[in-house]
C-alpha cells in the first residue's frame, strides 16, 4: 500500500528507498524483509501455525490514513485480479534494478541518522517520526497551558 501511494504520487525519494533490502552504509547496519514475498494473510496464518503472538488491531494513530484506503484498493484489485499486488511489487523491484525507474545516479541516497532516534533518515536533522512525536508532545504541553 506504501509503494502504491508513493506510486500514484510519484514520490521519487521514497520510491527510490523501497524494496526488501536497505543496504549498509552512512553508519548504519543492513536491514532486510526476508518475507517481502508473502502476503499478511500468509504471514498472519504462520504466526498462528507456529504460536507467535502478533498484535491483529490495526494502529490507532492510523484511523484515516490513505495508506488504509490504498490497502482497501489494493485488496479489492486482488480479489479480483489474484496476484496482482505481488505482480505490481516484484514489476517494481524488477524495474528498480534494472535502472528502468531511476537512473544510477539518482539512487545515490544522503541518509544520514536522526539526531533524536538514530533512524536513517533523509531529512538533515530529526527523521518524520521523531518530528510527529514533537508535534504531539508541543500540542499536549499546549492544551496544559490553556487549560491552566
Amino acid at each position: 500500500a506504501i509503494l502504491f501511494g508513493n506510486t500514484i504520487s510519484w514520490n521519487v525519494g521514497y520510491l527510490q528507498r523501497q524494496g526488501p533490502v536497505l543496504e549498509a552504509g552512512q553508519g548504519f547496519i543492513r536491514k532486510v524483509k526476508p518475507l517481502f514475498r508473502f502476503y499478511e494473510r500468509e504471514t498472519a496464518a504462520y504466526a498462528l501455525l507456529k504460536g507467535i503472538e502478533y498484535i491483529y488491531e490495526e494502529c490507532p494513530f492510523a484511523e484515516g490514513a490513505k495508506s488504509l484506503f490504498y490497502k482497501e484498493q489494493l485488496n479489492l484489485l486482488e480479489a479480483e485480479s489474484p496476484g496482482s499486488k505481488l505482480s505490481f511489487y516484484l514489476s517494481y523491484l524488477r524495474a528498480k534494478t534494472h535502472h528502468e525507474i531511476f537512473p544510477r545516479s539518482e539512487q545515490n541516497l544522503h541518509l544520514r541518522p536522526c539526531t533524536s532516534c538514530g533512524q536513517p533518515t533523509t531529512n538533515p536533522n530529526i527523521c518524520s517520526s521523531c518530528r510527529t512525536w514533537e508535534a504531539i508532545a508541543s500540542a499536549k504541553m499546549n492544551a496544559k497551558q490553556e487549560v491552566s
